[in-house]
């Protein structure tokens, strides 16, 4: 699950920020900030896919 998912961005956002709370690490980010990560790890194309449940799965495919 990623922040910012189109449509259930407010729930999606609450519920994965304290899920991750909980958890004791990480935080929800957007599609954009993940893009950003991987560029700066060296892969040069990325590009999101789309999934049937969005807020359940989302996917982003990466080439170096």
């Amino acid at each position: 699950p990623m922040a910012g998912t189109r449509g259930a961005e407010a729930m999606g956002d609450a519920y994965f920020g304290f899920y991750l709370w909980a958890m004791g690490q990480g935080r929800p980010r957007a599609a954009p900030e993940i893009r950003a990560m991987l560029r700066e790890a060296g892969f040069a194309r990325s590009r999101s896919l789309t999934t049937r449940q969005p807020l359940i799965a989302s996917i982003i495919v990466a080439r170096a």
